[in-house]
Order: structure tokens, then C-alpha cells, then sequence
């Protein structure tokens, strides 16, 4: 059994004592820090507890996640004195939002940074990774390009040419399959990032999607080498268009 499937297990085995046993714990003075998240809670405990009916062979130390749609609130109300606040620190959401995408339910990321956002308590600059970031999930996950690019658009009013945000618009227009309108803005995040290769690799799968073979040659054989070093940590939508520019303008022999 793998480690990922151990986790849920843990879960699953962890939801059921919880919401449906009337004694949580058998054994073990401490209570759980519990943190309400989208879907569910976060669970950790300091030390380690024995959860009744539960046979593990060991106590569970540490954090757990526990999800469901609709959750009862019984058990947290009987064993901590108050119910769990909403997470509102941005380095949590931060954190939660990165651990929904790792786990690949990036869906429950968007309420986190939605959320985050109309408190109107972030700073300028964390402010702008979460609209970038909420952007890119609407255009990817949902398919909802239209609002991804409002997202992107206030974002870029206030920071014009912030190279971060206009590759994520680029992208979107990628996704919403929009290359023309892409390549242009494209461009400017390779030119304000002094050609970085990932940028480029970008702006050639853009310009390969307008059959513009040779100008998106020159920009991935600009970066070639680079991508290769870069390949094995690119994200699963990068490797993609990175596969994609290989096989369609594979190295030209004696180059």
C-alpha cells in the first residue's frame, strides 16, 4: 500500500470514529487542533492518541485530513470549547491551496483564494499571486476563461507590466484558443524577462499553434539546452507544451 493510499485510509478510518462514535478517544489526554478548510477539517494532534475502535497498531501523531460534503459539527462541538475559526492568515491559505493542487483537487483551492481576496486584508503583492494564481485555476479547472482574464485584467491595471501576470494571460488566451491574441502579450513577458526559458518556451508553442513554424523555432532553439535541465521539475500542463514543441521541431542535425 502506498503512502498516499495509507493517508486516506488514516481518513477514512479517522471520519468514521469522529462523527460517528459517541467517545472519540480511548486512550490519550490531548485534543486535536481543528482547522476548518474548504470541505472539510484539518486535524492535527501534538501527541499521540489512540482513536476508539480504531486498530492501527500504533497512535496517530500528527495531521490528518478529514473531508466531506457535509460535515457535522457534533463531535468538535463536544470536544473543543469553541468551533474551529476560518483560516484567514495568507500564509495558510497559501499552504492550503498548494496542498489541495499537490493533491489534485485544485477545485478547493479557488474558494480559499476567492475568499482571501474580497477580505481586502492582503497586501499588494500577496494580492496579486492569489489573482494570478485564481486566474489560471478558473481558465484550467473550470474552462471559465471569460472570468479568468477579468481576474488577470484587474490584476494587471494595477501592476501594467508585471511579467508574471502577463505570461498567465497569455496562457488563458492559449486555453481559451486564442494564439493570436496570445503571441502578442506573450511577447512582452519575454521581452520584460530578458528571454527566460520558460517564457519563450510559451511564446513558441504559441506561434506553433498559428502555424508559424519559423519564428517559434528560433524562440525554443534559443532555450533549448535550458528546457532540458528544466524539463524533469516542469509542471504536468508545461511538459506538454514542451513535448509538444519537440516533436513538432525536433533539433535540426549539424545546427
Amino acid at each position: 500500500m502506498t503512502h498516499f493510499n495509507k493517508f486516506f485510509l488514516c481518513a477514512a478510518l479517522l471520519c468514521t470514529a469522529l462523527f460517528c462514535l459517541p467517545t472519540a478517544f480511548a486512550q490519550g489526554g490531548s485534543k486535536p487542533k481543528i482547522t476548518s478548510i474548504p470541505g472539510g477539517f484539518f486535524v492535527e494532534w501534538v501527541s499521540p492518541v489512540e482513536v476508539a475502535a480504531v486498530h492501527l497498531g500504533k497512535g496517530l501523531t500528527g495531521s490528518f485530513e478529514v473531508m466531506f460534503d457535509i460535515p457535522s459539527l457534533d463531535f468538535i462541538d463536544t470536544q473543543i470549547d469553541k468551533k474551529p475559526e476560518p483560516v484567514s492568515s495568507p500564509e495558510m491559505i497559501t499552504a492550503l491551496a498548494d496542498y489541495w493542487i499537490v493533491r489534485g483537487k485544485p477545485e478547493r483551492a479557488i474558494p480559499l483564494y476567492e475568499n482571501s481576496l474580497k477580505s481586502g486584508t492582503l497586501d499588494a503583492d500577496r494580492a496579486l499571486v492569489f489573482q494570478n494564481n485564481l486566474a489560471m485555476l478558473y481558465s484550467r479547472i473550470l474552462g471559465q476563461h471569460d472570468k479568468a482574464l477579468e481576474i488577470i485584467d484587474n490584476a494587471l491595471d494595477a501592476k501594467k507590466d508585471h511579467t508574471v501576470l502577463l505570461d498567465t494571460k497569455g496562457l488563458i488566451l492559449l486555453n481559451s484558443g486564442n494564439p493570436t491574441e496570445a503571441i502578442p502579450v506573450l511577447q512582452r513577458a519575454v521581452e520584460l524577462s530578458c528571454q527566460l526559458p520558460i517564457y519563450c518556451m510559451h511564446l513558441a508553442y504559441a506561434l506553433l499553434q498559428e502555424g508559424r513554424d519559423v519564428p517559434a523555432r528560433r524562440y525554443l532553439d534559443q532555450v533549448r539546452d535550458q528546457l532540458v535541465e528544466l524539463a524533469p521539475k516542469m509542471t504536468k500542463e508545461n511538459k506538454a507544451m514542451y513535448d509538444s514543441l519537440l516533436s513538432a521541431l525536433p533539433p535540426i542535425a549539424n545546427q
